[in-house]
């Protein structure tokens, strides 16, 4: 291409971009791949990586549903049986290898947060507030078996020695019990609350913290070391992978917001709140090693955790907190694996490298698993409830206790035939026109991805949305079937016929909004009379106190203003406005007057490109109108789509002739002067009148009649104390636009004794 060439398309290009409108209604598209945008909507049997890649998930199943609201605890003994602690009834339930479950403890306590199936084959159950420890035989058979004189019990864990460790609040204490019930304290951690406890591969008990967030190991001997200490107050729960690795949920928000709160004591139901977007960080390095344990006394001061508090379980109806998932490497190191900021862990479940994780967010359940260079993070499922309170693989399948309300749910190894994702309604800001539906990913043989839409006007799906048009199946754009509308919603229906999934990217949604009128805001006219004129400015407007709508007319009001000096030329009249273009437009504005003995419109200007325009003196004859503005985005659209929008002032006057005060008549005498005014107007109103003797000072004075306000008005005016001889009496009056005029009248005031 040579330089002249280039030169003429350099030159061709600028020509286009001269006409060109500044602004237009263009072609939108709506976009939905990433992660965060996908958590926006609703999942039934799909998972989500962290790619945004929508696949089947794997099938999950109700088995269990007990007649409480809150599941808190969950263990398995050898024969797979699964027992489920639940809140605010002290009940706890076994299931059998069917899943069938009955009643199989009650507790005097309300809250049982802690299981554990001990050597002997009893379950072992720690109830909560004054709780204690209770031993279940397997034929249902209870006894109390330790009690710890703690106010909650959080977690318990046997040793390979068959001891039993119990996690304590409100003190912090971590107990071990011999097998007879014997038991001593075993670490004093100054924190208010133990967690959770579990044991690694070496036989050292690992603990989480409240309120400092402190991961410790402590040796069977009971030395201490904390390994990590989190920016969150509470560990909620930890896990071990076959590789030594450590996995940390830990949870909650400010001060007053960690999980012993959480999961009971002095809280209070609370609004519910949207979830935010789940973010996952990778390679976040967190402070690692040793941080100084508190005092007792640091720990409990100020906090609410150390005073008598009731029991009361919160309602899991809303995000709690914010939530981060922490792994810490045998080496010690530690990074932040996954974070959010409106997302609580709860809970956690290993199996070989991969560890699951499970939040307060419609119950969501999530895989991370290790690659190469990083973690593979997949959203496997959305239980749907409040919160997934606790995992537990039990043979191949991984159990997930709900709360809000309280299910066992199974999540099996095969993978589900159908799955199908809603996405979030999507607002176009204005009534659209919809344009295709495509997207991107992959269909293996067997299987099938399809769409559908609906749309409507009111800000959630309702019964006066359309209903689902579709299938969608051409990945390269298929016409969108729904008639216009505001808001618009599609849904994805993933199917196999063999164990292979679809795998779905990206979807995209093209839609035009439709061209709307520009918006007049307000339309004002004013007569400006120069510095000086005691009527001032005089607002005339649609769009302020007293504004006229389209197409309506009504009076004018005239309040007080300052004085100034007259215009011997007339006063020039201005019109304002503030206008905008929904679309972004850019507008274009015309003028139209008429006056008050006439039927039709008069152009007066038009292309106006600013939002003032100012009409010279004796442009029109004198008196009484109103104007008209149009606005267009006529320069932005084609002929067929351009709008317009009319606004009408409220009546103005055109006034260049000041009024004419005359003198009917004066009478002097010795003792006072009385000299009588009038004042005439031919077109506008007379507003206020002032009055000065021999030049001096100008003061104000009213009309005979008490009110200055119509085209003709009388003055009388009295002096006293006047000298004999000839004097000067002056009125100055102005009419509503600030013209003045002005009149005299000389006085001879008489001697005393003189006729």
């Amino acid at each position: 291409m040579n330089r002249l060439f280039k030169l003429r398309m350099i030159l061709f290009g600028f020509g286009v971009l001269a006409v060109l409108p500044l602004a237009a209604v263009e072609t939108s598209f709506w976009q939905v791949g990433t992660f965060d945008e996908i958590l926006e909507g609703r999942l039934s049997g799909v998972s989500i990586t962290k790619d945004g890649v929508l696949r089947l998930a794997s099938e999950t199943q109700s088995v269990f549903s007990p007649d409480v609201s809150m599941a808190l605890s969950i263990t398995a003994d050898r024969e797979g049986r699964l027992y489920i602690g639940t809140g605010h009834q002290g009940k706890v339930f076994r299931t059998d290898s069917a899943h069938h479950g009955t009643l199989f403890f009650t507790a005097s306590e309300p809250d049982i947060f802690a299981l554990a199936v001990g050597p002997d084959g009893a379950l072992y159950v720690g109830t909560s507030p004054e709780g204690k420890i209770y031993r279940v035989t397997p034929d249902g058979k209870s006894s109390a078996f330790f009690d710890p004189k703690a106010k909650y019990i959080w977690a318990l864990a046997f040793d390979a020695k068959g001891s039993l460790y119990a996690g304590t609040g409100d003190r912090g204490l971590i107990y071990r019990i011999d097998i007879s019930g014997k038991g001593e304290v075993f670490f004093d951690s100054h924190q208010t609350h133990i967690m959770c406890l579990k044991f690694d591969a070496r036989g050292n008990l690992l603990a989480g913290s409240d309120p400092d967030g402190l991961v410790y190991r402590i040796t069977l001997a009971g030395k201490p070391y904390v390994l990590f200490q989190a920016n969150l107050p509470e560990i909620h729960d930890l896990a071990v992978d076959t590789h030594g690795n450590i996995y940390a949920a830990a949870l909650g928000g400010p001060v007053g917001k960690g999980g012993a709160p959480f999961l009971g004591p002095n809280i209070a139901p609370g609004p519910a709140v949207s979830g935010a977007a789940v973010t996952v960080v990778a390679g976040t390095e967190e402070n690692t090693l040793a941080a100084q344990t508190r005092s007792p006394e640091a720990a409990g001061s100020g906090s609410s955790r150390n005073a008598p508090m009731s029991v009361g379980y919160m309602p899991p109806a809303a995000n709690l907190g914010k939530g981060s998932l922490i792994e810490i490497s045998p080496d010690y190191s530690a990074e932040t694996v996954w974070t959010s900021n409106s997302e609580a862990v709860f809970g956690l479940a290993v199996k070989g490298d991969q560890v699951y994780f499970s939040t307060d967010s419609d119950g969501r359940v999530f895989d991370l698993r290790p690659e190469t260079d990083s973690r593979e993070l997949t959203l496997l499922s959305e239980t749907g409830e409040a919160m997934a309170t606790r995992l537990l693989f039990s043979g191949p399948d991984l159990f997930i206790a709900t709360s809000n309300v309280a299910r066992l749910i199974r999540l099996g190894a095969s993978t589900v035939k159908e799955g199908t994702y809603e996405s979030a309604v999507k607002d176009t800001k204005s009534i659209s026109r919809w344009g295709t539906l495509s997207w991107r990913g992959e269909a293996p043989e067997g299987t099938a991805i399809e769409f559908f839409t609906r749309s409507g006007n009111s800000e959630r799906p309702d019964p006066t949305w359309s209903d689902w048009k579709g299938p969608y199946r051409n990945s390269k754009g298929n016409p969108i079937e729904n008639d216009p509308a505001r808001y618009i919603q599609w849904q994805a229906v993933l199917r196999t016929t063999n164990n292979a999934s679809p795998a779905l990217d990206e979807v995209t949604v093209s839609y035009l909004n439709q061209n709307v009128p520009p918006e007049i805001r307000s339309f004002a006219v004013s007569n400006s009379a120069e510095p000086g004129n005691p009527a001032g400015p005089l607002p005339s407007a649609f769009g302020a106190p007293g504004m006229q709508s389209p197409g309506t007319s009504g009076g004018i009001s005239f309040g007080p203003q300052s004085r100034s000096k007259v215009s011997p030329t007339g006063n020039a009249t201005m019109f304002t406005w503030q206008a905008d273009d929904p679309n972004g437009d850019q507008l274009v504005y015309s003028i139209y007057v008429k006056a008050s003995d006439e039927q039709d419109w008069h152009l007066l200007k038009d292309l106006i490109r600013q939002t003032s325009y100012t009409l010279d003196p004796h442009q029109l004859p004198d008196g009484k109108y109103v104007a008209k503005l149009v606005a267009s985005d006529e320069e932005s659209n084609p002929p067929e789509t351009a709008r317009k929008s009319e606004a009408v002032s409220a009546a103005f006057w055109v006034d260049s002739t000041p009024p004419v005060v005359t003198v009917p008549r004066q009478t002097p005498s010795p003792v006072s002067v009385e000299v009588q005014f009038q004042a005439e107007d031919s077109i506008s109103p007379l507003q206020s009148a002032e009055t000065s003797t021999d030049g001096k000072e100008w003061h104000d004075v009213i009309s005979d009649d008490g009110v200055v306000d119509s085209l003709l008005e009388r003055f009388t005016v009295r002096v006293h104390g006047l000298s004999p001889g000839e004097h000067i009496i002056m009125l100055r009056a102005y009419d509503a636009v600030g013209n003045v005029g002005l009149g005299k009248a000389v006085v001879h005031v008489p001697g005393n004794g003189s006729p």
